[in-house]
């Protein structure tokens, strides 16, 4: 108990969730109600460091795809009118009706 008294204020995802279930174990069927209360913290503690996790990489990903596009005057400059390209799509469009 004293352990987690000491990693209860911020506590590192991995060991306070076996921290918790250690003292639900050593618990058992003398207090279920606290044994449960500790099992809750420690999926609570799991859930939220699991999706910190998941947040962090998809954040990671967007900001890597992100400088491997380019700026996007880079991707503008790529651009250009045509005038040949545009007559031909007005008189495909005009072949069409």
């Amino acid at each position: 108990a004293e352990a987690l008294a000491w990693v209860g204020h911020f506590p590192p995802g991995s060991l306070y969730g076996h921290l918790c279930q250690l003292l639900a174990m050593a618990l058992g069927d003398r207090d279920p109600l606290a044994t449960a209360g500790l099992l809750a913290e420690s999926l609570g503690v799991t859930v939220r460091h699991q999706l910190l996790a998941i947040v962090h990489a998809r954040a990671r990903k967007k900001r890597k795809a992100a400088a491997t596009r380019g700026d996007i005057s880079d991707q503008l400059q790529g651009l250009s009118l045509d005038s040949q390209d545009s007559q031909n799509s007005q008189d495909s469009r005009n072949s069409q009706n």
